[in-house]
């Protein structure tokens, strides 16, 4: 049977789910889950992306919730495996074929996977293992009044909502939208947001900032 095809975006919130392969346990003793930590956690300084959660309560398997924040899953994920598969040192397989990724569509099921980890937690009957099973909870770094896309799903999909958006967002701040889109680093982080908030393409969302091109905004997106 063929592989189903991974789904790619670069502002997706992904459940992750790899297991190890016939090589040994991944995880031997809990200093192997606290280099696998300490990997995760240099991987997100070198990739930006966000770290919902994780669960390596299990031997031979561990569990991620992954904001890629703009970046490439296949590469982060290959990056973590690889640094973990040298520390391991052993001969055959430490991973099974591929991680498994499931994209979670809005913030419901992005809560759903949280409980989980949550709930397996709670089962825990060492105390010792709960540095393992971690749920990171949002940390507000914006007053509300900011940006305000609280509870927007792709809520915006043509020019003329986004151009609504962008002006009440510079009003909050005391600034027109020429002024917001001249300070470049206001303009900059703006324009990562409208695209995870937003069905607009690269096309649109330069037209919306102050006729930039397709290439000036992929550049920004992809710039951490």
């Amino acid at each position: 049977m063929p592989r189903q095809a991974r789904i790619k975006t670069e502002f997706g919130i992904f459940h992750i789910v790899q297991h190890g392969g016939q090589c040994r346990d991944l995880f031997t003793s809990n200093n192997d889950r606290e280099k696998f930590i300490s990997i995760l956690l240099k991987k997100q300084e070198n990739f930006n992306f966000i770290l919902h959660g994780y669960c390596l309560i299990e031997s031979n398997a561990y569990d991620l919730i992954i904001d890629v924040n703009g970046g490439d899953l296949s590469k982060i994920m290959k990056s973590i495996n690889i640094a973990y598969a040298l520390y391991v040192k052993c001969e055959g397989k430490v991973f099974s074929d591929r991680y498994k990724s499931y994209l979670l569509s809005d913030e419901q099921e992005l809560e759903f996977e949280k409980e989980i980890i949550r709930l397996n937690k709670s089962k825990l009957t060492s105390q010792d293992s709960s540095c393992y099973n971690i749920c990171y909870e949002p940390i507000q770094t914006k007053t509300k009044d900011d940006f305000d896309f609280e509870d927007c799903n792709k809520c915006i999909k043509c020019l003329d909502t986004a151009s609504d958006k962008l002006k009440k967002i510079a009003n909050n701040k005391g600034l027109s939208i020429d002024e917001a889109i001249e300070d470049r680093a206001l303009r900059n982080e703006l324009i990562k947001t409208f695209r995870k908030n937003s069905t607009l393409s690269l096309k649109t969302l330069g037209k919306l900032f102050g006729g930039l091109s397709e290439s000036s905004i992929s550049k920004i997106l992809n710039n951490n």
